[in-house]
């Protein structure tokens, strides 16, 4: 009888143990997911890349102002700019907007500008925007020698998808002894004040006021 007590008390002993083993394993795992909430909180998943699976991609476009889009993204390139001894000119005219989703135009740009720049072989990149055919268009022209149009468009194909799929276009033109201009066309907002196309705002540009043009170089 005395062992039997003694096993049933042991057994009980083993029991109480396991029981509150399993009760602070709980405690803990609890403890560790909600660490682990906090953290994804404080510190948000890094967005998917543009280019990732553009066919998956949300778009939520709102009315953008060109000209200080266009101005982030040539202050986010000076230091390429200035690597490879380009001056970046920009020409926008006033009060223009444009239909578009921030980041994908901020990623577009980037995507053009980025092959424009070493293209221009120490000479001059000129961004260009006005109305054009009822649309904002955005011209990117380097003065380097003509890039070969497959190659580039190859390489800018996602900048392409990402236009059409906000309703815009892109085309390359490679101009023998000309450069390269590459254009994008998109949904534009409120009332144009004329109908201009980017040859005519490059030919223009050193006769307008200071507030059409402004010129950022790479010293």
């Amino acid at each position: 009888m005395a062992n039997f007590v003694g096993l049933l008390g042991a057994g009980w002993i083993v029991l109480t143990g396991l029981s509150v083993g399993f009760l602070a394993l709980l405690g803990w795992r609890a403890r560790q997911r909600d660490a682990i909430a906090r953290s994804a909180a404080a510190s948000p998943p890094p967005l998917v890349p543009w280019h990732g699976d553009i066919r998956l991609m949300t778009f939520v476009a709102r009315e953008l102002d060109v000209a200080h889009e266009v101005a982030g993204v040539l202050a986010q390139l000076q230091e390429m700019a200035h690597r490879h001894q380009v001056e970046l000119q920009v020409s926008v005219q006033p009060k223009l907007a444009m239909w578009a989703d921030p980041c994908a135009l901020q990623q577009m740009l980037v995507g053009v500008l980025s092959q424009a720049i070493p293209r221009a072989e120490g000479g001059a990149v000129l961004v260009s925007a006005g109305w054009h055919g009822g649309r904002v268009q955005v011209t990117v022209m380097d003065d380097g020698p003509a890039g070969d149009h497959a190659t580039l468009l190859g390489l800018l194909r996602e900048v392409a998808q990402c236009a059409a799929l906000q309703g815009g276009t892109f085309e390359i033109e490679c101009r023998k002894g000309n450069g390269t201009r590459m254009v994008l066309r998109m949904p534009g907002t409120g009332v144009q004040d004329a109908m201009s196309t980017d040859d005519e705002v490059a030919e223009e540009a050193p006769a307008r006021d200071a507030s059409w043009t402004e010129a950022l170089g790479a010293s």
